[in-house]
């Protein structure tokens, strides 16, 4: 039988019948979570797929992956194995058997990075290359979502006459224009001078990011190189997400309005700050801007 995008011609067929009031980008998430789980248990006919394939791909989706995206995993292949059931292709959703990966939505202090161990963050950039450092500090300092860097574009960055930067995130209701600080703006000129682009930011649709291999780069790239800074930091506890709820607790912390932090992230409401209030004391009272002071740490290093 023909092999289609990793399933073969009948798996496929009906994965289509489970999809189809799917709009395309979910179905295209729910695709690639389905395929996954295919090629970890060797190819093996998913209608065949028992409690111990399940439970071994969890251990495995829970090692690498954080656990909100493990959550999600886990609720795209029990919802497909559920239909699968309903519409008795199989007798029992193996998946009913395997612990569902709980995320709670308070944040603790395992979620948050202190003003400390950000600066020690930074203080290690010196060892990866320019595009890498500029990813690193742009989610230190900006918050945003993994996808928001990703689908960042020149066209997005702009200069005030009084020589402010900004940028624009988010798209529809989640659209804003958030101010960069002065170094990451710095570095994204000097990836671009690394890159051979001119030297002057023409507002093109080019995505920022890219990879010797692609003019885009994807969230799993952006991952590893998070993983990476983290390991040559000494902070592997952490995860990119950590960079956006560090973001929001050291600003809270400092006495941002939560008005004002609903905009800088794209919240759909200022309430959400209240999911950080265990956390505060926790974060330090220096002054962020000490995160990237060049006369405090080393961050120019090469």
């Amino acid at each position: 039988m023909n092999k289609i995008i990793g399933l073969d011609e009948y798996e496929y067929e009906v994965f289509k019948d489970f999809s189809k009031k799917l709009n395309p980008a979910t179905k295209h998430d729910y695709l690639s979570k389905v395929i996954a789980f295919k090629e970890f248990i060797d190819d093996k006919d998913l209608l065949y797929a028992d409690k111990e394939d399940c439970t071994k791909f969890m251990e495995h989706i829970k090692d690498n992956y954080a656990k909100s995206t493990s959550e999600k995993i886990y609720s795209y292949l029990h919802s497909f194995y559920n239909y699968l059931k309903k519409e008795e292709y199989i007798e029992i959703n193996p998946f009913r058997y395997v612990e569902k990966p709980e995320v709670t939505r308070i944040k603790t202090k395992d979620d948050v990075l202190s003003i400390q161990e950000i600066n020690q963050l930074i203080e290690s950039l010196y060892k990866l290359n320019i595009r890498d450092r500029s990813i690193i500090v742009f989610l230190v300092t900006t918050g945003c979502l993994l996808n928001e860097l990703v689908n960042l574009k020149w066209k997005d960055l702009m200069v005030d006459d009084k020589n402010n930067y900004y940028c624009k995130l988010g798209k529809n209701r989640k659209e804003r224009i958030v101010k960069l600080h002065p170094y990451c703006f710095k570095l994204l000129e000097d990836y671009r001078n690394y890159s051979g682009l001119p030297e002057i930011i023409i507002p093109t649709e080019d995505f920022v990011f890219t990879t010797q291999k692609s003019n885009s780069i994807t969230d799993r790239n952006v991952r590893l190189i998070v993983k990476k800074a983290l390991d040559i930091a000494g902070l592997s506890q952490y995860s990119a997400k950590d960079f956006r709820h560090s973001f929001a607790a050291i600003s809270l912390r400092l006495g941002a309005d939560e008005t004002d932090i609903k905009k800088q992230l794209g919240w759909s409401d200022k309430y959400y700050a209240i999911r950080y209030k265990y956390v505060l004391n926790f974060v330090d009272s220096e002054s962020i801007d000490y995160m990237i002071n060049k006369d405090n740490i080393s961050i120019n290093k090469k």
